[in-house]
């Protein structure tokens, strides 16, 4: 009967059991499987649906009758309208504590994985020291009244703001000059390693420089870079970001010693190339965005690397054609995962190693299941580079199967 009297609009009142990949808990009312947002695992809320399917619905918490221990007071004004952060209601521990429950459920369900098999390859994940002020851009539209501002969680419209908490200072002193100036279009706002910021319209061309594991990079406008580079302290390290240690965990997935080849797809303005070039023969870097592609080929005549080429080509047309023997493959595509000629490419070259930078777990499973006959799982690693939202980062090292006779 609980199924029969639910409808879009009703409020209804059900436990939380677990955190799903996207951000949302889960629970059940009556036989009908609920997706809440705004629930941690264990509470008790009361939630309205906003969509309603044969087997399943997702609903917005209304009211915590029972709170989780792991619920805190979100800090962000705008959080709950803003559609930036998902997760803010969450301790920190708890945040990462669910995203590697998220990971090891995705690989239990998609790759048939079980205990034993996480307990060898998953790794602890790393964790930010301090969790705020990391992102490195932003993207803001006007208003009608000309005030930057995100999308809202839950629609399309949007929510003013006049800083971010979890951006850098530099971006949220930049937010607050535009709210008192006004905008009239898209705007995007990138920190630069001089802890400023520049903000530029959507058709501007506007170039900052960012440092990664030591190493500088240009950064145009419309090219991708990783958002979390705000150094921190760790005990026994010097000062890190979440990216370099992301950077690190691709290195040192390749193992390089110094005679391979290396591809790299997916490439972007040429980090992890550059970064692996010293330590290989030589570095193909793919990458199919014009800008981010002359900005790699920059970046290495900048490093002073003779031994890295760029190719500006979707990846899956290069693969189609690419013969020449490679020993090891970095991959870090769109949260939509790999094209399939992608990875047919790859079984193909038959590299030693891949190590697959993914930032969406469902893509990651969908295209392991793919390379697991030919590949085994070394080791998995999530790197916490969202923290606030569900968004999960995780580096794995795939090692080629010994073929048996």
């Amino acid at each position: 009967m609980m199924h029969e009297t639910a409808s879009v609009g009703a409020t209804i009142t059900l436990r939380a059991d677990s955190m799903a990949n996207g951000g949302a808990a889960v629970g059940r009312h009556g036989a009908l499987v609920v997706f809440i947002q705004g629930a941690a695992p264990g509470e008790r809320v009361a939630a309205r649906i906003v969509e309603l399917r044969k087997s399943f619905a997702r609903a917005i918490v209304t009211e915590v009758i029972e709170p989780s221990p792991d619920r805190v007071a979100p800090p962000c004004p705008y959080f709950g309208a803003c559609g930036g952060c998902q997760w803010q209601f969450l301790d920190y521990s708890a945040q990462v504590r669910l995203k590697g429950e998220i990971l090891r459920e995705q690989f239990r369900r998609g790759l048939h994985l079980n205990d034993e098999d996480h307990a060898a390859i998953i790794r602890p994940p790393i964790a930010m020291v301090d969790p705020w002020r990391y992102r490195n851009v932003v993207t803001v539209e006007p208003t009608a009244d000309h005030q930057p501002a995100f999308h809202h969680l839950h629609s399309a419209a949007l929510v003013s703001i006049d800083h971010c908490p979890i951006s850098q200072p530099a971006i949220s002193d930049a937010l607050a000059r535009l709210h008192a100036d006004g905008i009239t279009d898209e705007t995007t706002i990138r920190a630069t390693d001089a802890e400023a910021a520049i903000a530029f319209g959507a058709r501007q061309r506007q170039t900052v420089y960012q440092t990664l594991l030591g190493r500088r990079f240009r950064v145009s406008g419309g090219a991708f870079f990783q958002v979390n580079t705000r150094p921190e302290t760790r005990p026994g390290l010097s000062a890190l970001s979440m990216a370099d240690l992301l950077a690190q965990c691709v290195l040192d997935g390749l193992a390089l010693v110094g005679p391979e080849t290396v591809l790299d797809l997916y490439a972007g303005v040429g980090v992890f190339a550059i970064l692996a070039a010293p330590h290989a023969r030589r570095v193909i870097a793919v990458e199919e965005v014009p800008v981010a592609g002359t900005d790699a080929r920059f970046n290495a005549t900048a490093a002073n690397l003779d031994n890295v080429s760029v190719h500006i080509h979707k990846a899956e047309r290069f693969m189609a054609t690419f013969a020449e023997r490679v020993d090891a493959v970095v991959l870090d595509p769109p949260r939509a995962g790999c094209e399939r000629g992608v990875l047919d490419g790859l079984l193909r070259l038959h590299p030693a190693r891949i190590v697959y930078a993914s930032c969406d777990v469902a893509t990651l499973v969908r295209d392991l299941r793919i390379l697991h006959e030919t590949y085994r799982i070394e080791s998995v690693q999530i790197v916490d580079m969202f923290p606030q939202t569900y968004h999960l980062e995780a580096v794995t090292v795939l090692t080629r199967r010994e073929k048996t006779r």
